[in-house]
């Protein structure tokens, strides 16, 4: 899983193969196009150009490529040696090459090397092409020598290549002579279809999915410094776009956050607003509440003496003879309201009760008007109830002077 992770970011799941050939006697590109998904490779496309801005159209940007110049300005020859070095095999195969012009490809086959060589000046020139038209050279390849990555998974014992036709023997190269196709030659590399003109792109793309490389050059620091190049520009790449997206989620969650929050707030701010309308309101009814607790007070402490007075007096005077039911000392004229002054009956004292002798209610109405705090006193009501009992009401005026 590791491993997955760390090939997507460094190649993504694109994986491409350009070869510089020579069809009909003209310059042509030929480009396939892989794609790797769960452990899948598929061919997303191949095409035909014939230049390098062209190719660049139909490729996304900064896409990475294994190149392979497979033209005429690419030397092969074979030979069959024992020697094993790749430096005394070119010299041997090419004695007076100046090899600080030219670079060279070497495979070898069992006894048998495949030598090709190519000047620097013109390769380095293509891949600058390339490089202009944002297109990243991973490496590159001379020749038809990169078909050896792919053999394994190729049952026929001769491939076809766009110039050449390639032999097997036990899954090595036994012959690789040039040659020029008549007809359009079909492969399966591995569940991939391939053609004589795509199989060499294809190789190539494969190469970098497989990480296998069967020959020996002298631009293998070349080959390091343009995967350092790409490396450095994918890295760059992708930390701009992960550190976009990430100062964009940041942003997101803020909002998220701050539109949480203020909801939150406006909601406090309305709850806040409602609770001091009711403090004020509660504030105001206890304002009243303290005023008109004042104002009672206010007329108990002014007659509490009076009224204790008043009431024994009357009380002391009360014959046997009548019973109280009601006794009213200065009692409201209305009903006490909000915000309304409190109205009483002012110097006046209701009785009501039972009497059951007319002529003893008579003497204490007579004794109670004989009292000089007693003003006047006015009967509202008398009646029989019974041949025995009698109802009354009176009320008495205070002389308050």
């Amino acid at each position: 899983m590791v491993q997955k992770i760390v090939s997507y970011l460094q190649f993504g799941n694109h994986f491409c193969g350009i070869e510089h050939t020579t069809l009909k006697g003209e310059e042509t590109i030929l480009i396939s196009l892989l794609k790797k998904s769960n452990d899948k490779i598929e061919l997303e496309q191949n095409f035909e150009t014939s230049n390098i801005e062209a190719a660049s159209k139909r490729l996304s940007k900064k896409q990475h490529a294994v190149l392979i110049i497979n033209n005429n300005n690419v030397l092969s020859k074979s030979i069959n040696s024992d020697i094993n070095d790749s430096l005394k095999l070119v010299y041997k195969v090419f004695p007076n090459i100046n090899l600080n012009e030219f670079y060279y490809e070497v495979l070898t086959q069992g006894k048998t090397h495949f030598i090709s060589i190519c000047r620097k000046d013109y390769v380095n020139k293509i891949i600058d092409a390339y490089k202009k038209s944002a297109i990243s050279i991973l490496n590159f390849s001379l020749g038809n020598i990169i078909i050896s990555n792919v053999t394994q998974f190729i049952s026929e014992e001769t491939i076809v290549t766009s110039n050449s036709k390639v032999t097997l023997q036990n899954n090595y190269i036994s012959t690789l002579e040039k040659t020029i196709p008549k007809n359009i030659v079909n492969y399966i590399i591995n569940g991939l279809d391939a053609s004589n003109k795509t199989i060499i792109s294809i190789a190539g793309a494969l190469q970098t999915i497989l990480q296998t490389t069967s020959s020996h050059t002298n631009y293998d620091p070349v080959k390091q410094s343009f995967f350092n190049d790409y490396k450095q520009a994918r890295f760059f790449s992708l930390f701009f776009k992960f550190g976009l997206f990430f100062i964009l989620g940041l942003l997101l969650i803020n909002f998220l956050i701050f539109n949480h929050y203020f909801e939150k707030v406006k909601t406090l701010e309305q709850t806040s607003q409602i609770n001091t309308a009711n403090k004020t309101t509660i504030l105001k009814l206890n304002e009243d509440v303290i005023k008109t607790k004042k104002l009672v007070d206010d007329v108990l402490k002014s007659n509490a003496s009076k009224s204790s007075f008043y009431t024994n007096a009357i009380i002391q005077s009360l014959p046997n003879t009548i019973l109280l039911t009601e006794f009213n000392f200065q009692p409201l004229l209305k009903r006490v309201k909000a915000d309304q002054t409190i109205h009483y009956n002012d110097d006046s004292i209701f009785i009501s009760g039972e009497s059951s002798s007319s002529k003893v209610f008579s003497e204490w109405i007579a004794a109670l008007e004989a009292k000089y705090w007693i003003k006047t006193i006015e009967i509202k009501d008398y009646g029989d109830t019974s041949k025995s009992k009698s109802i009354f009401t009176i009320k008495l005026n205070i002389n308050n002077d």
